[in-house]
């Protein structure tokens, strides 16, 4: 994780991104490979010079939600910035659409990771499934590029989690916006 940081942090555009005095990075843990294969794709498939040379979440710190207690408000936006390689390509100098697909859901899924801290005052979350994800291709993603790709949680409702989320090139043109539904999975249900 820190050859990530490292390799984002040597583009000029996203040092300037994260070098805010309220930024927070977060280790991307779907880069980590665990013994389980959880991730895998992630943490092995597309961690490659050809595929994804480069991985970094941030966010921007959230006030306290009480000034007597130590709880953190939810981090509603995350993002990621994401250096693509040739070897995601689905035409030439282009990303495979699934690709982007796959990191919007993959971003939407951090997001929500990182609220279900014990000292993040936030509805418990547990653990979730995306039930839907809807894109719209606005441009084609370049590649070799870095892109930054953003995740908000739009609304809670009951066990429904909506999440917005979008990519964009380095100018901040959109090149893909998405929707989603993540659904909380019942504890019961969850052992089937």
């Amino acid at each position: 994780m820190e050859a990530d940081e490292a390799h984002i942090r040597s583009i000029p555009w996203c040092a300037s991104l994260i070098s805010g005095p309220n930024i927070v990075i977060l280790p991307t843990e779907s880069r980590a490979p665990k013994t389980s294969t959880e991730d895998a794709l992630f943490a092995q498939t597309l961690k490659t010079p050809d595929t994804i040379s480069g991985c970094l979440t941030f966010y921007e710190q959230p006030g306290s939600s009480s000034a007597s207690t130590s709880a953190v408000a939810p981090i509603n936006k995350i993002s990621t910035l994401v250096s693509l390689g040739s070897g995601v390509n689905g035409y030439p100098h282009v990303a495979h659409g699934g690709l982007v697909a796959t990191l919007v859901d993959e971003i939407m899924g951090l997001l929500l990771s990182v609220n279900k801290h014990p000292k993040v005052v936030f509805p418990d979350i547990g653990r979730t499934v995306t039930a839907y994800l809807n894109i719209t291709y606005l441009k084609p993603v370049a590649t070799p590029s870095t892109i930054l790709v953003s995740a908000q949680i739009k609304e809670i409702t009951g066990r429904k989690i909506f999440v917005r989320a979008s990519v964009e090139d380095r100018w901040g043109v959109a090149l893909a916006r998405a929707e989603a539904l993540w659904i909380r999975v019942d504890k019961e249900k969850e052992k089937l």
